[in-house]
């Protein structure tokens, strides 16, 4: 998840705009009482002004949104922030008008070798390839590396699921414990074991700070959520300091489940 970082998506975030009738729907789920027409023109308003984007998307609900499930919160934003760049182009909201093809993306950055970090802790210069290779990659690409996630550490995924958190918070635990992962798996490779649900839940309560675990993960996670902070003013302090308990609670339990070299 790297916010509206160098490529300009957010918390990882598709920008696709699926047409105003989705958009309403979408709209209409989270609680917002605008439909696409009434955002679009709310977000020429403030392009004419100069505003950002973070300055209007959270005006467009009274109170809290309300998501089904982060899926939801992601089509919602994506679609948010796909309209938001298609007005700034000049066109409607009309997904029928032809729009000129956008630009080839750049090839995903490469990795180093697979599993030849030593140790236990994520190098600075890995963290920064891994989030340019994730940033890179098509979202079908990015799907299928997701999907190696859920089947690699399914106790993960089972755990954060489980947890009650707002909605800002959920969307930016899933996605940064998905690249803490990556960046993990392309570091140690096959020396990653399966964490155990009982480890993250018994570590929840009072892990080690990532700052402490994982200095090269905490110092992009805290840009991250400075991000997100930026994008949605429901991302308070509490809810952040829960975001960062919880993440540093996943970092704790794949900083444990490295093997050392002589037993991998």
């Amino acid at each position: 998840m790297r916010g509206a970082g160098p490529s300009g998506r957010a918390g990882g975030l598709p920008a696709v705009y699926e047409g105003p009738e989705e958009l309403s729907a979408l709209l209409a789920r989270a609680g917002s009482p605008h439909d696409a027409d009434a955002v679009a023109e709310r977000f020429r308003e403030a392009q004419r002004l100069g505003h950002e984007r973070a300055d209007v998307i959270p005006g467009l609900f009274e109170d809290e949104p309300r998501f089904a499930s982060p899926e939801d919160a992601r089509r919602l934003y994506g679609n948010l922030f796909a309209l938001w760049d298609r007005l700034a182009r000049g066109l409607s909201i009309s997904r029928e008008e032809p729009e000129a093809p956008p630009p080839l993306a750049p090839p995903a950055a490469a990795l180093p070798e697979r599993g030849a970090s030593p140790g236990t802790v994520l190098p600075p210069a890995l963290v920064d390839a891994v989030w340019k290779h994730l940033d890179a990659l098509t979202d079908r690409e990015r799907q299928r590396l997701r999907d190696r996630f859920d089947g690699a550490q399914p106790n993960v995924t089972a755990w954060l699921d489980a947890l009650t958190l707002p909605e800002a918070a959920a969307l930016a635990v899933h996605d940064l414990a998905f690249e803490a992962w990556a960046m993990f798996d392309v570091a140690f490779g096959d020396r990653v074991d399966t964490v155990p649900f009982q480890t993250l839940r018994a570590t929840h309560p009072e892990p080690a700070t990532l700052e402490t675990t994982q200095p090269a993960l905490a110092a992009y996670v805290s840009e991250a959520l400075d991000l997100v902070a930026e994008e949605d003013a429901s991302f308070g302090a509490a809810t952040r300091a829960e975001a960062e308990r919880v993440l540093a609670t996943v970092a704790a339990a794949l900083t444990e489940a490295v093997a050392a070299e002589e037993d991998a």
